[in-house]
């Protein structure tokens, strides 16, 4: 087995660092003493990366940035040289402008592809820890299934509707597969490729991240702590089954993985919530944030409907193996939010029924989903744009 990274063992490199989950990662790495490379894909863009250069001055660690396109090849080989470990955070999500769901693909699989050829060029590397995601996790299954690390995407994939087979060519036109098809395959290949390079690679698999924002950059569309901004406006979306974890968690576990000599090349661990309290549905979310911030229209369900309970799945490896002490659900909802209103993101509105629903218009925009989401099948955004509907 490899050998767990320390702070005093050479530089870390964070991927994606500028974003929401690498940004808690580049800082509890700092507040552990390491020497962070973060890359970003633009140093000059301040807004994006100066929160990054403020935790670096907090030290004791250190932050310094790197220009990295993750679709370039050798676009890590710098960063990389001399390196640790490596946090691979970075990923193309499809909410992009321009993107598709084979660019989501792609910039999943591929991209992992050639970061992998950078560690193999750096020869230093020992830990890799890649952040996967639950949809790599979540399969067809009854409501109510229990996921846990054992449980993969692909499996029971004869359950799955015609239009959301698991093929690549669904790809081509289905970002939900297409996502969790990148995320699954750039495990398997992620492990396989340290096997054969001798270190030690671990997956995260992040279901509901909310949390505290470093930056208001973390306020981007389609993205679960900015749903929570929403719902404080008063914004009511579809109906929801939450499975809440921590963005400080999701990145702490991290961190432990990297620096556990109890862990094996291949271990996964789900990122979700710590207790039965973080699986609720949207209305009981909704009477938390009423609870938190009393007086205030709190969105909730745009109409009422059957719920369905999934995904079900209770944190437990990242506890029992790694000792991680979770956040409350309620401090990371809390935190989440004040965080909204301390950065001046969101504004609550008067009036506990002052809330946006179905026959209850009060004209309140959203900031998750302002508009059509980018990686939709090119065949049907042509046919909304024709319809004058995009």
């Amino acid at each position: 087995m490899t050998s767990p990274i320390r702070p005093d063992g050479g530089p870390v490199v964070v991927t994606g660092a500028a974003g929401f989950i690498g940004s808690h990662i580049v800082r509890i790495l700092v507040r552990r003493g390491y020497e962070v490379r973060a890359c970003v894909r633009d140093p000059g863009i301040l807004a994006n990366t100066a929160h990054l250069s403020a935790i670096g001055h907090e030290g004791p660690g250190s932050v310094s940035l790197y220009r990295c396109d993750m679709t370039v090849p050798g676009a890590y080989d710098e960063a990389f040289r001399g390196a640790q470990g490596v946090f691979h955070a970075a990923a193309e999500m499809g909410n992009l402008e321009g993107s598709t769901p084979q660019k989501v693909f792609d910039g999943g699989l591929l991209a992992t592809r050639m970061l992998m050829d950078s560690v193999a060029a750096a020869g230093s590397i020992r830990r890799l820890v890649y952040t996967s995601s639950f949809a790599a996790v979540a399969h067809p299954a009854d409501e109510g299934h229990l996921y846990t690390e054992a449980s993969t995407a692909d499996m029971n994939a004869d359950r799955r509707r015609p239009e959301a087979s698991w093929s690549l060519e669904t790809v081509s036109r289905n970002r939900e597969v297409a996502y969790a098809m990148t995320k699954l395959e750039s495990e398997r290949f992620v492990y396989a490729e340290a096997d054969r390079l001798g270190l030690a690679a671990f997956g995260i698999c992040p279901c509901h991240v909310i949390g505290p924002l470093l930056s208001a950059s973390h306020q981007r569309p389609w993205s679960w702590q900015t749903r929570i901004g929403d719902m404080l406006e008063g914004y009511g979306h579809p109906r929801m089954y939450w499975n809440i974890v921590d963005v400080r968690d999701v990145a702490e576990t991290q961190v432990l993985a990297a620096e556990s000599d109890r862990n094996r090349n291949g271990e996964r661990y789900n990122l979700v919530a710590p207790d039965e309290s973080g699986l609720m549905f949207q209305e009981d979310l909704q009477a938390l944030l009423q609870r938190l911030y009393p007086g205030c229209g709190i969105g909730g369900d745009f109409r009422e409907g059957r719920r369905y309970r999934s995904p079900v799945s209770v944190m437990e490896k990242a506890i029992t193996q790694l000792g991680l002490k979770p956040h409350s659900v309620e401090a990371s909802v809390r935190d989440n939010a004040d965080s909204l209103l301390a950065w001046g993101l969101v504004r609550t509105r008067p009036g506990e029924d002052n809330w946006q629903r179905e026959g209850r218009d009060l004209g309140i925009a959203s900031k998750w989903s302002p508009h059509l989401y980018p990686a939709i099948d090119p065949a049907m955004r042509a046919k909304l744009v024709a319809e004058g509907k995009a």
